[in-house]
């Protein structure tokens, strides 16, 4: 795809290096969307944050604290191509195949987020370059949430996906379901 994959791995809590098999939960989600993309990028809130090298293209924050918002923000303003597909490093389930829908509908708006049946939305989706100033503007008004931002901006809502596919890798058994998963996969 003509899109970039931005794999957002700034978080305070350092999840992108949790272990996962033979590798870290970083690579985990990178590498099974990659192929889908002709660039990935991974953001981080500061060079302070790498405890390896990565393979892949890394972009920093430009203003701190902003949470996932200022990881988006910085691989927006990076990305080689208009359109980019943003997942959070602690979300393993992603398909390639939600992935393809989103960049194909945020080629006709701001962005394409998955609607989640309960909660507020995650920054999981694709967004356009013209998403950029009103990310800009929520973040230079001090908000750093994915609602304020996307109520700014035309969004595609992708209905009726998967939910599981949406879950993070936030607690230690969730972790072992992981490694369990991939383990059946091999």
């Amino acid at each position: 795809m003509d899109a970039s994959l931005l794999v957002l791995a700034g978080g305070s809590e350092g999840k992108a290096w949790l272990p996962v098999g033979n590798s870290i939960l970083l690579r985990c989600v990178a590498q099974s969307l990659a192929s889908a993309f002709s660039e990935v990028l991974a953001s981080f809130v500061e060079p302070e944050q790498l405890e390896q090298p990565v393979p892949y293209r890394v972009v920093f924050d430009r203003r701190i604290p902003g949470g996932p918002l200022a990881g988006l923000e910085a691989g927006l303003t990076a990305a080689r191509h208009e359109v980019v597909f943003a997942v959070e490093c602690d979300m393993p389930y992603i398909t390639p195949s939600f992935a393809e829908l989103a960049v194909a509908a945020a080629r006709t708006a701001d962005a394409a987020i998955p609607r989640p049946s309960s909660g507020p939305a995650k920054i999981c989706g694709a967004y356009r370059r013209t998403a950029l100033p009103a990310i800009s503007r929520a973040l230079d008004a001090g908000h750093s949430n994915t609602e304020w931002a996307v109520e700014q901006i035309d969004v595609t809502w992708l209905e009726g996906q998967d939910p599981d596919q949406f879950r993070t890798v936030t607690t230690p058994a969730e972790l072992e379901r992981l490694h369990a998963a991939l383990s059946s996969q091999r």
